[in-house]
């Protein structure tokens, strides 16, 4: 079992489905960050979950009055973020894209790494879906770093190869990396079609690379990852995130957006992101996270995304235990 790392780091997360908050008051947690995600109408607003008092969890028996939210400890009226009030928790910045709710967890403005403008141009063409979420004990850097590992997408998944990938940093401080994906047929096909391929590459001992879609894959922290994916006229949109546990895994979701004239295509894309995710949780969690690493020159893309997550420093959790950067 992999597990070693329980930094928060400031920045985004992929924090939660819509799915997944039932209630007018839901507790989650990134890393030993505890927090509450509170509900008003279509609106979620996302808090720290530490009472000032005593430190009781609002998330756990809380009850919401007006802009406060009532400590079910000493009973309490903690102020929903104005800070400026005796007692209040935090509030943090967050977008709601699709069925998918991101956070970030940061004082430093620069945090954003121009995902809130990257968003309006995806969110309305894209919208998303959830499609996975995942616990996975490896530290929660892994899954993002996958987007940055060209060679593993041949060795796990099976995909014949790639071309270019080469990384970049993007116009809002985020890291990029784009190439080809190079395939006989579209994944997306159904099965029958790619058995047909298969059995014609056989007869004619030839394999034709006919379909190479475009990868792009932007990074606006160590734990969400927008990937574009396609050709032109074909183009989803994979968004994967992970967040940290206390006990040192993560838990790691996928979200998928098509275009309206191709939902269609939305079941074979979540099975896929399922068996995919499936597939790294068997190497993830038989890791060992304190084997010297001797990188080559194909593992660039990943130390670019290392050095990406060096800039991002560790958060300060509620109760005032400081977090250390990778």
């Amino acid at each position: 079992m992999t597990m070693e790392s329980t930094t928060v780091h400031n920045g985004w997360y992929l924090l939660a489905f819509r799915s997944e908050l039932t209630r007018e008051i839901t507790p989650l947690a990134v890393g030993h960050r505890r927090l509450i995600a509170v509900r008003e109408d279509d609106r979620i607003r996302v808090f720290d979950a530490d009472c000032p008092h005593r430190g009781a969890h609002l998330g756990y028996g809380g009850k919401r009055q007006g802009d406060c939210v009532v400590c079910p400890f000493h009973g309490k009226r903690i102020n929903l973020g104005d800070t400026t009030r005796p007692w209040s928790v935090a509030e943090h910045t967050v977008l709601a894209w699709g069925e998918a709710l991101f956070v970030r967890l940061t004082g430093d403005p620069g945090g954003d790494r121009g995902f809130e403008q990257a968003v309006t141009a995806w969110e309305t063409t894209y919208p998303l879906v959830e499609a996975v979420t995942l616990p996975v004990a490896v530290a929660s850097e892994y899954v993002v770093e996958n987007a940055f590992d060209p060679d593993h997408f041949k060795a796990v998944h099976g995909v014949p190869g790639t071309r270019g990938m080469a990384t970049r940093t993007g116009d809002g401080g985020e890291l990029v990396i784009e190439g080809e994906f190079l395939m006989q047929t579209s994944p997306w096909q159904d099965a029958r079609r790619l058995e047909e391929v298969r059995w014609e590459a056989v007869r004619t001992r030839t394999v034709r690379w006919d379909y190479k879609p475009r990868f792009l894959a932007r990074a606006f922290s160590p734990s969400v990852v927008v990937t574009e994916f396609g050709p032109p006229d074909e183009v989803h949109v994979i968004v994967t995130g992970s967040v940290p546990t206390a006990e040192g895994g993560c838990v790691a979701r996928v979200a998928i957006g098509v275009r309206g004239d191709q939902r269609s295509a939305l079941p074979v894309l979540i099975a896929g992101s399922e068996k995919a995710l499936g597939e790294d949780k068997v190497v993830w969690e038989h890791l060992n996270p304190r084997a010297a690493v001797e990188y080559d020159a194909r593992d660039a893309p990943v130390r670019a995304f290392r050095a990406f997550c060096a800039d991002f420093g560790g958060l300060t959790d509620a109760a005032g235990e400081a977090g250390a950067a990778r």
